[in-house]
């Protein structure tokens, strides 16, 4: 894919390529020069669609939006975002941002796709393309880097398939299995309250505050233990908390037979959504000869899973009260260092160390608290700063700028980008939490 994506580029195409999957979603790229400029179709498009118009649009009623432009309008969504921009409810950088995020989506689910037929999946996996010289909205809103594009979206999966997570989809609705294995868990309310069914992993992460993979993370030994499964379509389950108990149940008396009677639940994911019953704990994905004679395997690895304890980082990790403080810094040790005092004080956190898209992962995460370091390859603190202090949701969020250099020249600079203060490196606990206390409202 990407070696079409960069011949378009070359020959300075305008018009619209098609990916087609043989048993599967069609995504659309839409090209003005050889320069991305717009997406369409793939999985669950409507659900990205609306999630990103919240989260870029926070302050303003979706449903509202969405009545700017007839439904039987051509590029209808490219048309509500010219709408925003027209009356000047979007800024144009957040219009970039948006577009960039949907388009870095797409890619990631199209690269997502082509992994699992290059491992072996059936000839569902086959992808083919149509390409439709001319075929363009009538107007131009932004032009995006295809570079640097497809640079975050291969990253992103990249990171994705490195944490093990290959064969399972963002896309997915990730829903309640069995209660019973979350009776006594210090977090169960939490859980229950972010994983109702309704959201994607990508939703749940917008809701939460937290980048989709650090979620998932967070729900996967859940998952491999069978308390949370995956749908690929919404499935509201109505779960309540006992006020005797304090622990989950189902609104019917018996949860195991409703659960039973429900629709099997998706565990793991390819192009086809495959069904299985249990949950596996392979990376390989499902298919249907391995559903047939997986049965009495999957009843071994679940009685062996159930046995681990769920961690006790979990504990604090869902709160979606609690603040949430976003590291920006190219050095993992800083990270670490950072989300170890953070969290053991109840705190979210979020590490970021690619700079060239802090501001993109900023705004997604919306945090209440930024630590950003000063040096950093290719777009350093300076730059950052300023690009916070002029994107509308992130404008009055404290930023501390990290730094083992102290010097006048270094402050002064700071402050004129508009950064809070400053915190020296090393970072010490007792220093962190001071600064934290003194400009931020708990």
């Amino acid at each position: 894919m990407n070696q079409l994506i960069e011949q378009l580029q070359t020959k300075l195409f305008t018009g619209r390529l098609n990916l087609e999957a043989r048993d599967g979603p069609t995504w659309t790229l839409y090209f003005r020069l050889g320069r991305l400029i717009w997406q369409a179709g793939g999985y669950n498009a409507n659900e990205r669609w609306r999630r990103h118009l919240s989260q870029y649009c926070s302050n303003l009623d979706v449903t509202q939006l969405e009545r700017l432009v007839s439904p039987q309008e051509n590029y209808r969504e490219y048309c509500i975002l010219a709408k925003l921009r027209e009356q000047k409810l979007i800024e144009q950088q957040q219009l970039v941002n948006l577009i960039t995020s949907l388009i870095a989506e797409v890619l990631f689910d199209i690269m997502q796709y082509i992994e699992a037929k290059r491992n072996g999946d059936n000839s569902a996996g086959q992808l083919s393309h149509t390409i439709v010289v001319g075929e363009v909205p009538g107007f131009l809103l932004t032009v995006i880097p295809t570079e640097e594009v497809l640079k975050q979206a291969t990253q992103a999966w990249q990171e994705w398939r490195d944490a093990g997570l290959a064969s399972y989809s963002p896309n997915l609705f990730p829903v309640i299995q069995q209660l019973e294995l979350l009776q006594g868990h210090a977090s169960s309310k939490q859980i229950i309250s972010l994983v109702n069914g309704t959201k994607t992993l990508r939703g749940l992460g917008q809701k939460s505050g937290r980048d989709v993979l650090a979620l998932t993370r967070l729900l996967m030994p859940l998952i491999k233990a069978g308390a949370i499964a995956f749908s690929p379509t919404p499935r509201l389950k109505k779960v309540e908390i006992s006020k005797e108990t304090g622990n989950p149940s189902s609104a019917v008396n018996n949860s195991n037979s409703s659960l039973k009677t429900e629709e099997e639940t998706v565990i793991q994911v390819a192009p086809n959504f495959k069904k299985v019953a249990p949950p596996a704990t392979s990376k390989e994905i499902v298919t249907s000869s391995t559903v047939n004679n997986s049965n009495s395997s999957l009843k071994r690895e679940e009685d062996t899973v159930i046995q681990v304890a769920l961690p006790a980082a979990n504990k604090a990790i869902i709160d979606v009260s609690k603040p949430l403080i976003v590291c920006v810094d190219d050095s993992p040790t800083i990270c670490r260092s950072l989300e170890e005092i953070l969290t053991h004080q109840g705190y979210r956190f979020v590490g970021i160390q690619e700079s060239l898209t802090a501001v993109l992962k900023l705004i997604k995460s919306k945090p209440d608290f930024i630590f950003l370091d000063l040096l950093m390859p290719k777009v350093n603190g300076y730059e950052i700063c300023s690009q916070i202090r002029k994107t509308p949701s992130l404008k009055d969020v404290p930023v501390v700028i990290l730094t083992g250099k102290d010097g006048i020249v270094d402050r002064m600079r700071a402050k004129l980008v508009g950064a809070t203060d400053f915190l020296g490196k090393p970072v010490e606990a007792e220093k962190v939490l001071n600064v934290l206390h003194k400009y931020l409202s708990v």
